[in-house]
C-alpha cells in the first residue's frame, strides 16, 4: 500500500462555482449550500461514497479506479488515503462501491494492465476505516469458480469479467458480520461473459481464511459453448452489473436478494436466466419455481405469458396484453418479438435494480425502472404476477434526435426512491436521453391500489416537458436521488452530470409536485450512477474531472447542506 495525505478545499479557499446556475426561486425557502470540496485523489470514483462509523465518527469512504482508498469526516477532511497494490507493470481498478460493516468495508477490485482495460485478476479485501489499512483478519482473496453448466464446465474468466455492482451485506440470525455479494458481468458484451455472484461469509473468512471465505456462487447462465448457443442473442450473458446492486431484504429470521441480471441467453429450460429478476436466499440456490407445464416448450424469442406468469421467483419482463410492440426509430425492430429488440438495442434488464413499496392494505410491490422506458410493477410474493407496466419515457432518437450511443443506452439506469405524499406512496425515477430532442428528468409515480388492482400513475415529471431544462439536462446516465426533509416537507436531491468538458448540476426538487426549488453547478463535472451519501442534512457525492481521459480521473468529494 502507498499511503498520502490529501487535504481539503474548502468554498472558500477554492470558491463557489455557481455562476452558471440562478439561486433558488424567491418562493422558496429552503437551498443546498456548499459545505466542503476536498483536493482530488488519482482516478475516476465511478462507485458511490459509502458512510462508515468509524474511530469514533462517521466517515465517508470514496474509492477509485486508479486503486485509491480514501475516508474523510463529514466536514471533508481527509482522515487517510492509500493506493492498492499491483503486481509487475498492473494497476488495481475499484469501481463496484464498498459495503460497510461495521467500522469496516469490504471491497472489490480488478487488477488490469497499467496502460489497457485487460483484466487478469479480481480481488477483495476488507478495509478497516478507523485505521486506513487493509486488515490482516481478512486475508486478501482472489476470485475463482467452475460451475457444471450444459454441455460441459463453465469456468469464471478473469479476463471476461467486471465487477461494477454494488456490493452488498445481509445477516441471518447468528452472524456476527453476515454474508457479503459480489456481481460480475462484463465491458462491452465481449464473449464469452457470464453472470457470477459470490457470496462471501465474513464471519468463515476471518476465522479461516481464505479457503473458508467463498461460501456460495451463483451462476445465471450455465453454458459453457457461449458463442454457439441457437438463440438470437447469441451469448451467454446474463451480467450482474446494475450500479445499486441486488437489493437485499432483510428479515427477522433472515434475508433474501432480489438480483437484476442482464442481457443474453434467457431458456428457463436450460437454466439461463438473463435479463431477468430473480429471488435468492442465503447459499444462492436459485429455482423459479414456474409452472412446469406451462413452461415445458420455452421459446427464448418469445416466451409464453403462462409461463411467465407462473414463476414464483423469477420476473421476466414483457408488454401487457394489448401494448403495441416496441417501436424505436429508424424501424430497428419491425418484426422482432420482444426479447428481440432487447438483444437488437442492449436493452438489458440488469442496468436497475428493483425497489419494494409496501401499501396501505399491506401488500408489498416491486418497482423496477428498465431501459426500455417503462417501468414495471409485479407482486413481490409472486414474482411472476405483473401488475403494470407503463411507459414514462420514448427511445431515445424518437421525435427526429440523433442518438448518440443509440444501441446500448436507453433511458434509465437507476434505483427508485420510494417515498410517501401524505399517505399515497410514489417512486422517483430518474431518466434521461442521449438526444438533444427528447425531454429527460425526474418522474414521479404514484402506486395507486384499488382493491387486487394496483397501477402506475405519473405524477409529474421535473423539469416539466416543455421546460427547457428537460432537453438540457439528463443528457446522459445521470444521478440517483437522495431524500431530505425540512419542517416536514420532502426533498429529493440529485447530482445530474454534464457531457465532456461540462459542469454537472445539483438540483433540488419538492416531492409533492416536483418543482425544482433549487440549482446549483457542482464543482466538476459529476459522476453518472452515483448515489449521494447523506448524514442528517448534509449530502455527499463524488465528481470525476475526466472520464474519458486514460487514465480516467481525477475525482474530489464534496458536500452540500440543505439550508434555509
Amino acid at each position: 500500500m502507498r499511503l498520502a495525505l490529501l487535504f481539503v478545499c474548502t468554498a472558500a479557499a477554492c470558491g463557489d462555482n455557481l455562476a452558471h446556475y440562478p439561486d433558488a426561486p424567491s418562493d422558496s425557502d429552503v437551498r443546498l449550500a456548499r459545505a466542503f470540496r476536498t483536493e482530488s485523489l488519482p482516478g475516476c470514483a465511478y462507485a458511490s461514497p459509502v458512510l462508515v462509523e468509524a474511530g469514533g465518527e462517521t466517515r465517508a469512504l470514496v474509492v477509485t479506479s486508479q486503486g485509491w482508498v480514501a475516508a474523510y469526516t463529514l466536514d471533508g477532511e481527509q482522515r487517510w488515503a492509500f493506493e492498492l497494490e499491483a503486481p509487475g507493470d498492473e494497476a488495481a481498478e475499484l469501481a463496484a462501491t464498498p459495503v460497510a460493516v461495521g467500522h469496516r468495508a469490504v471491497i472489490a477490485w480488478q487488477n488490469r494492465g497499467a496502460d489497457s482495460q485487460s483484466r487478469s485478476s479480481h480481488h477483495a479485501a476488507v478495509v478497516d476505516v478507523a485505521t486506513g489499512t487493509l486488515d490482516p483478519e481478512f486475508p486478501e482473496l482472489t476470485f475463482a469458480a467452475s460451475q457444471p453448466g450444459n454441455d460441459g464446465e463453465v469456468m469464471f474468466r478473469a479476463t471476461n469479467a467486471y465487477s461494477r455492482s454494488t456490493i452488498v451485506l445481509g445477516k441471518r440470525p447468528g452472524d456476527e458480520l453476515g454474508l457479503a455479494y459480489v456481481g460480475f458481468g462484463n465491458l462491452r458484451d465481449e464473449q464469452p461473459w457470464h453472470g457470477w455472484l459470490f457470496e462471501l461469509d465474513l464471519d468463515a473468512w476471518r476465522s479461516g481464511g481464505t479457503a473458508a471465505a467463498f461460501s456460495s456462487v451463483l451462476l445465471v447462465t450455465p453454458e459453457a459453448s457461449c458463442g454457439n448457443l441457437p438463440t438470437f442473442d447469441g451469448g451467454c450473458g446474463g451480467g450482474i452489473w446494475a450500479p445499486s446492486g441486488p437489493h437485499v431484504i432483510q428479515r427477522p429470521d433472515g434475508f433474501e436478494l432480489w438480483v437484476p441480471t442482464g442481457n443474453g441467453q434467457l431458456d428457463v429450460s436450460r437454466r439461463d436466466y438473463a435479463n431477468s429478476i430473480l429471488r435468492v436466499g442465503p447459499g444462492l440456490a436459485f429455482d423459479p419455481h414456474c409452472d412446469p407445464v406451462a413452461c415445458a416448450t420455452f421459446d427464448p424469442r418469445a416466451p409464453a405469458e403462462a409461463c411467465m406468469a407462473s414463476c414464483r421467483d423469477m420476473f421476466m419482463p414483457r408488454l401487457r396484453a394489448g401494448d403495441p410492440p416496441l417501436a424505436p426509430q429508424n424501424g430497428r425492430c419491425d418484426g422482432l418479438t420482444f426479447l428481440e429488440c432487447y438483444a437488437e438495442l442492449d436493452l438489458d434488464l440488469g442496468a436497475d435494480s428493483p425497489a419494494p413499496v409496501t401499501l396501505a392494505s399491506g401488500r408489498t410491490v416491486v418497482v423496477l425502472p428498465a431501459k426500455d422506458g417503462a417501468v414495471y410493477l409485479f407482486d413481490a410474493d409472486h414474482f411472476g404476477t405483473m401488475l403494470d407496466r407503463l411507459q414514462i419515457r420514448e427511445f431515445c432518437g424518437d421525435n427526429g434526435g440523433n442518438c448518440d450511443g443509440y444501441n446500448w443506452t436507453g433511458t434509465m439506469v437507476t434505483e427508485p426512491l420510494i417515498t410517501h405524499v401524505g399517505d399515497q406512496p410514489v417512486a422517483l425515477v430518474p431518466t434521461f436521453y442521449y438526444d438533444r430532442v427528447n425531454p429527460g428528468g425526474v418522474v414521479a409515480l404514484d402506486i395507486v391500489e384499488s382493491g387486487a388492482q394496483v397501477t402506475l400513475r405519473e405524477r409529474w415529471s421535473a423539469p416539466r416537458r416543455d421546460d427547457r431544462e428537460a432537453v438540457q439536462l439528463f443528457r446522459q446516465q445521470t444521478g440517483r436521488l437522495v431524500l431530505l426533509e425540512r419542517d416536514g416537507v420532502k426533498y429529493a436531491a440529485l447530482a445530474d452530470p454534464a457531457d465532456k468538458g461540462g459542469i454537472g448540476k445539483l438540483l433540488l426538487l419538492r416531492v409533492d409536485d416536483g418543482a425544482i426549488v433549487f440549482r446549483a453547478d457542482l464543482d466538476g463535472p459529476g459522476q453518472r450512477y452515483q448515489a449521494p451519501a447523506r448524514v442528517g442534512d448534509r449530502i455527499m457525492f463524488t465528481s470525476c474531472d475526466d472520464g474519458y481521459a486514460v487514465p480516467a480521473g481525477p475525482s474530489h468529494l464534496e458536500g452540500w447542506d440543505l439550508a434555509p
